[in-house]
């Protein structure tokens, strides 16, 4: 129980290191994706060059990591689920086992270098979580939409179903939604109810 709890811990300093990052990117006046030559191919003057690669490669690297303390993390408390369900007998717990949701939407199409395509959301993955949106509570994805408005520069936890070697498998990825990244919206996908 502790090793999840300090693994949470974690996540919410990493996700706030990584907006400090983007905010300190923006306030270079640029984005993640943002060309930093000019239309001659020549190195931009009116940035600092070397600040803004130097933070996009500490983002991308706390990313990765954000990425790999959510594999982390859903492993611990499937752990922990799986032992408070054996202690049970042992036990007078009141543990309740956590029903498996099923998907409420699918990704449709995911744009190249957008905040969808970043956190690893691929075209046919279907969305069991989207923050605190699921299957019960979309109302025809209009939670899903609010949701999203609400947390534009925020880190938001998407589960996913994806069928990987014939295989549905489960991930759990970080998309954080941001204007600025050249295309349309917020996500740079589309998704559909089922």
């Amino acid at each position: 129980m502790e090793h999840a709890q300090d693994l949470l811990k974690q996540k919410d300093a990493l996700e706030n290191e990584i907006r400090e990052l983007e905010l300190d990117l923006r306030s270079h006046g640029v984005t993640k994706t943002e060309a930093l030559v000019d239309s001659e191919g020549f190195p931009r003057s009116d940035v600092d060059i070397g600040t803004i690669r130097e933070i996009r490669r500490s983002l991308v690297y706390k990313q990765n990591d954000l990425k790999e303390l959510m594999r982390q993390i859903e492993h611990s408390l499937a752990v922990l689920h799986k032992d408070a369900s054996q202690d049970k007998g042992d036990m007078d717990l009141k543990v309740e086992t956590p029903t498996l949701q099923r998907p409420f939407a699918r990704v449709g199409k995911v744009a190249l270098n957008s905040p969808a395509s970043d956190a690893g959301l691929s075209v046919g993955d279907m969305i069991i979580t989207y923050g605190s949106v699921n299957e019960r509570n979309h109302d025809n994805l209009r939670q899903l939409v609010t949701e999203t408005a609400e947390n534009v520069l925020k880190p938001i936890e998407v589960l996913v179903s994806r069928v990987i070697n014939g295989k549905p498998q489960t991930r759990a990825l970080v998309l954080t939604p941001r204007r600025d990244w050249g295309g349309d919206g917020v996500l740079g996908c589309y998704i559909v109810p089922l």
